[in-house]
C-alpha cells in the first residue's frame, strides 16, 4: 500500500475539503449537478510474497457517481481549475469469489478539472472512504486471503481521466485509477489489496454551465501566515490475535511549517509514540523467557515532508526515521499521510496514517494546536 496510501489518504479525503471551501464562495454560486456510470477492468499487484498466489486474476468494477461541479472564483484561485466534489458507490469483483470475493465501497472525492471550458479536458480524482469485503481471511476455511482480515475497511484511490464533451449534457470519459483497500492495521492480517483499473464511462450534467477561463493571478496571497509551529496529541488502536483484545497507541507530535509557494509548505517535526501492543508483546517474551529483559517500547523519530494548504484544510506527506526504538519496527523508516481541518483559530483536528512501505501500521486521530 506504499504507493496507494501515498495517493491514498492523501487522496479523496481532500474531497471533504472543497465542500467546506465553498462556504467562502460568493453567495449561492451555481454548481452544476453531475451523475455518471463508469466500468473498469484491471489487475491485482503482487506487492508482497505472501499475497502473490491470489493475484493472478483480473478484477472488474462498476461505479455510480454523483457530484457538484464547483464554479466559484474563490475555488478558482487555489487551483486555476473547476473541481468536482462528489461521492461514488464502487463495486469490484476480484475474479476469485471463493477466496477474495467482492467489495462494495462508498467514498467522497474531489476531482479538479483542467480545461473544463474546452471540449477535451483532464481530471484528477482523489478519494477515500469505507469498504465492505464479502470474503475475508479464516485460518481454517480461507487461509490464503491475507488481503483482508476484516469485513469493514478503508478504500483510497487516485484516478486520472481524459474527458470528451459530446454535447452540453453528456461527457465521455476514459479513466485510469490506482485503488487500495486496507483496514488500517486495526485487525490482522492486513496486507491490503492494490488493484489498478482502466475504464470507460459517461457523465450526464443535469443543469449545464458555460465554463470560462478566468484570470490566473499568481501573486494572490492565499495563506498570509507563512510560519507555523504545531503541538499535537494523537491516539489509535490495534487488535492482537495473540492476546485477543485491542491495545491503544498514543503519541505526542511537534513540528514547524514554512510556506514556500502559494499553497505549498515545507514541514519538519518529531514524534514520540507509545504502542501498548508492542509493550504487551515485549513483556510476554520476557515472561516466557525468550528475552532476558524487557526493552522500552517507546519510539522517537524525526520527519520531514510537504504540506498542501487549501483554506481550512491541510494535506501532508512525510517521511520519518527512527532515532530511538529499542524494540525495532518493521523498517527503519516510515511514511505518514495526513489530513487536518481547522475548526477554530489555530486549532485543527484530523487523521493521519502511518505505513512501513506497503503495510499500514496504524491510522490515528489527532488534535493539533498551532502557534
Amino acid at each position: 500500500m506504499e504507493r496507494s496510501i501515498r495517493y491514498s489518504i492523501l487522496i479523496a479525503i481532500l474531497t471533504a475539503i472543497f465542500p467546506v471551501l465553498t462556504c467562502s464562495q460568493e453567495s449561492k454560486p451555481f454548481n452544476p449537478k453531475v451523475i455518471g456510470v463508469h466500468g473498469s477492468y484491471g489487475f491485482i499487484i503482487p506487492h508482497a510474497r505472501i499475497v502473490e498466489p491470489l493475484t493472478h486474476t483480473n478484477p472488474f468494477s462498476v461505479e455510480l457517481n454523483l457530484a457538484f461541479h464547483l464554479t466559484s472564483e474563490e475555488i478558482w484561485k487555489y487551483c486555476f481549475c473547476y473541481p468536482r466534489a462528489g461521492v461514488a458507490l464502487h463495486y469490484v469483483d476480484f475474479g476469485n469469489r471463493d477466496e477474495v470475493g467482492t467489495a462494495v465501497a462508498l467514498y467522497p472525492y474531489i476531482e479538479p478539472f483542467i480545461g473544463a471550458w474546452r471540449r477535451i479536458s483532464m481530471g484528477v480524482r482523489f478519494g477515500i472512504g469505507f469498504s465492505y469485503q464479502t470474503t475475508i481471511y479464516d485460518e481454517v476455511s480461507n487461509p490464503r486471503n491475507f488481503f483482508f482480515g476484516s469485513h469493514l475497511a478503508f478504500i483510497a484511490m487516485l484516478n486520472s481521466s481524459l474527458n470528451l464533451r459530446i454535447n452540453e449534457h453528456f461527457t465521455g470519459r476514459f479513466t485510469f485509477s490506482y485503488n487500495h483497500i486496507s483496514n488500517g492495521g486495526t485487525i490482522e492480517p492486513n496486507w491490503g489489496i492494490n488493484y489498478p483499473l482502466v475504464g470507460l464511462g459517461v457523465d450526464y450534467t443535469i443543469n449545464p454551465y458555460d465554463f470560462r477561463e478566468r484570470e490566473r493571478n499568481r501573486d494572490a496571497v492565499l495563506n498570509p501566515d507563512r510560519d507555523r509551529f504545531d503541538l499535537a496529541l494523537f491516539f489509535s488502536g490495534r487488535e492482537s490475535s495473540d492476546f485477543e483484545r485491542w491495545y491503544g497507541v498514543y503519541g505526542v507530535w511537534g513540528g514547524y511549517s514554512r510556506m514556500v509557494g502559494r499553497v505549498s509548505a515545507f514541514y519538519a517535526g518529531a514524534e514520540l509514540v507509545s504502542d501498548m501492543l508492542v509493550k504487551r508483546e515485549v513483556w510476554q517474551e520476557f515472561v516466557d523467557g525468550t528475552i532476558d529483559n524487557a526493552p522500552d517500547h517507546m519510539r522517537f523519530s524525526v520527519m520531514a515532508g510537504h504540506e498542501l494548504v487549501l483554506g481550512r484544510f491541510l494535506f501532508s506527506q512525510f517521511a520519518g526515521v527512527y532515532l530511538y526504538a529499542p524494540v525495532k519496527a518493521r523498517n527503519s523508516w516510515y511514511q505518514r499521510y495526513s489530513l487536518l481541518y481547522r475548526f477554530a483559530p489555530s486549532t485543527w483536528v484530523g487523521i493521519n496514517a502511518k505505513s512501513h512501505y506497503q503495510a499500514i501500521d496504524f491510522i490515528d486521530l489527532r488534535l493539533v494546536r498551532s502557534f
